[in-house]
């Protein structure tokens, strides 16, 4: 495996060096400027001190008038200072020697004798003292200064030095070729902080590696699956432009149409998926879409329903949204076969059933009034006949809402549809002595008017078939209790209630609680069906409530 050679972080060395030099050259400089100021300070106040302390000395000894003038000379004989006697209006009385145009000055007042006695003491030689003291300071700061400067440098590239090791192990990192550690390496001495960080990048790293081999093997397990998958797969971010699809939808709805930077309208057209999409992302809400064809120049005509869910992050923000094409070809082509085959056979029974039940009346109107076996077989067929015929019937409507049959839908005044079917019924709920009523909260429902006509018609006959004589049917019209715009449909009765496990199959073709009841009341058992089939062409939904002697309520959705 080839490493990234380790190298000497030299920016950062003279970074360091050169900020390091100049705090010591400072440090240099204003130490060596403050000791001279200082010393010639004290110096100089030394001097002028023993200067005083000897003129007062020498005010004990001062000379009469007579010897004045060289009273001066004798006493200063042998110095290095010089020595003035001034009178009251400053004149002269002695003098030893010239005065120095640099001098330290003392004076001293005699106010017995009214004069003033005053030292100097010329600076050259104070200046040569001084210079020496200038020099040796020099040399010993020079040394001191040399010294720190060589501990800086030293310091700074023990600081730097790490690194140097910690650039190359991020570049090993990125690299994904994390660096093993050289015997070189483990004799470095280890830097507080930058130890503690370069510790920690050694772990980051195992990290790293382990989760990148991680992420390789499952990213290589879902492509594994995503191939396998048979369905076509599609996830779009909130810009609804892809995230990634398999091979399966590639080559479904591919043809050079399918990228990762076009939006989702220029690969499919049809407005239910968009509009499905559009959903998950905005609203958060998993739906799908009724069947749909595609066919193109490459493969025949085929059949897709779509599932939609949106990716969640966590906390529940959304970040795209899945798409599943699940392939109903087969499907769609078995059921319409069974559509196929139940419209046909209806037809061909019906002029058959048609011609027994007019035989059958002619027959029936021929005994007139007699009594007797054949009349009352002939009242079986008759009846019986009616039962195919309206089993046929049944089965010829829901071979029409299975098929592309198209809606018709419009605003429909609820409580006018409503009183026609129930008047239209009322005959039937008077033979058991049975009272409707009616309910309005929402007064239009935008529906097929012939479909809606259906739904009431099956849900209040069913009502009124399963309730007993003097029982209650309820038919409401109801709004959104969530504040939208659909419409409840909801028929109540007080029946003997359903079973809890009978709910889940009681929209099922053919499918009766008490089939032998059932019989007897001349039910076709697609009643609910028929109702389902509806409620889905209108985008909408039916369900029950109920329990055993409890009655049953059973509710449509219309979509506003």
């Amino acid at each position: 495996m080839r490493l990234i050679p380790q190298p000497f972080p030299w920016r950062s060395f003279y970074r360091v060096a050169l900020v390091q030099a100049m705090l010591v050259v400072i440090a240099i400089a204003v130490s060596g400027f403050a000791a001279r100021y200082f010393f010639k300070k004290v110096f100089l106040r030394q001097a002028q001190t023993q200067l005083e302390d000897s003129l007062l000395l020498l005010t004990k000894e001062l000379p009469t008038e007579k010897t004045q003038s060289d009273w001066c000379a004798a006493v200063a004989a042998g110095t290095r200072f010089q020595l003035t006697l001034l009178n009251a209006e400053g004149q002269v009385l002695c003098q030893s020697g010239q005065t120095a145009s640099e001098v330290v000055l003392a004076e001293l007042a005699i106010p017995q004798k009214n004069q003033l006695l005053r030292a100097t003491l010329p600076l050259e030689q104070l200046n040569a003292d001084i210079k020496v003291y200038n020099t040796s300071l020099s040399l010993v700061l020079l040394g001191v200064g040399i010294t720190l400067l060589l501990v800086s440098l030293w310091f700074a590239r023990k600081l730097v030095f790490p690194l140097g090791r910690l650039l190359i192990k991020t570049q090993n990192l990125v690299a994904r070729h994390p660096r093993v550690l050289t015997q070189e390496d483990l004799e470095e001495e280890a830097f507080g902080e930058w130890s503690d960080l370069e510790s920690q990048i050694d772990d980051l790293g195992k990290n790293l590696e382990n989760t990148v081999q991680s992420l390789n093997t499952e990213q290589v397990e879902l492509d594994a699956i995503m191939g396998a998958i048979s369905d076509a797969i599609l996830a779009v971010d909130p810009e609804e432009i892809p995230i990634f699809y398999n091979s399966r939808f590639e080559m479904i709805f591919g043809g050079g149409k399918v990228r990762r930077n076009v939006k989702l309208w220029e690969i499919l057209r049809d407005p239910e998926i968009l509009k499905a999409y559009k959903r998950a992302l905005t609203e958060g809400k998993s739906g799908g879409t009724r069947a749909f064809s595609l066919e193109t120049e490459h493969q025949p005509k085929r059949y897709f329903s779509l599932s939609v869910s949106p990716l969640r992050k966590q906390g529940g923000v959304i970040y795209g949204a899945l798409g599943i094409f699940h392939d109903i070809t087969e499907l769609k082509a078995a059921e319409q076969m069974r559509i196929d085959f139940v419209a046909n056979v209806s037809h061909e029974l019906r002029t058959p059933l048609t011609a027994i039940k007019g035989y059958t009346e002619t027959l029936l109107l021929d005994s007139g009034s007699e009594s007797g076996p054949e009349r009352e077989y002939l009242g079986i067929i008759a009846r019986n006949a009616e039962r195919l015929m309206n089993l046929m019937g049944d089965l010829l409507e829901l071979s029409a809402l299975e098929s592309s049959l198209l809606l018709h839908k419009e605003s429909i005044s609820t409580k006018e549809v409503s009183e026609r079917i129930l008047k239209q019924l009322q005959p039937r709920f008077a033979q058991k002595s049975q009272t409707a009523d009616l309910k309005l909260e929402s007064l239009s429902v935008v529906a097929d008017p012939n479909r809606l006509e259906q739904v009431l018609i099956n849900l209040l006959d069913n009502a009124s078939k399963y309730t007993p004589e003097g029982g209650k049917i309820s038919v409401s019209w109801e709004q959104d209790r969530k504040g939208g715009k659909d419409v409840f449909l909801k028929v109540q009765d007080t029946g003997p209630g359903i079973p809890m496990e009978h709910l889940g199959r009681l929209f099922e073709r053919f499918y009766r609680i008490d089939k032998a009841r059932s019989r007897e009341q001349g039910g076709t058992g697609l009643g609910l069906a028929i109702v389902k089939h509806i409620m889905q062409r209108h985008e909408g939904a039916v369900w029950v409530e109920s329990a055993s002697g409890q009655g049953s309520t059973f509710t449509c959705r219309f979509p506003g």
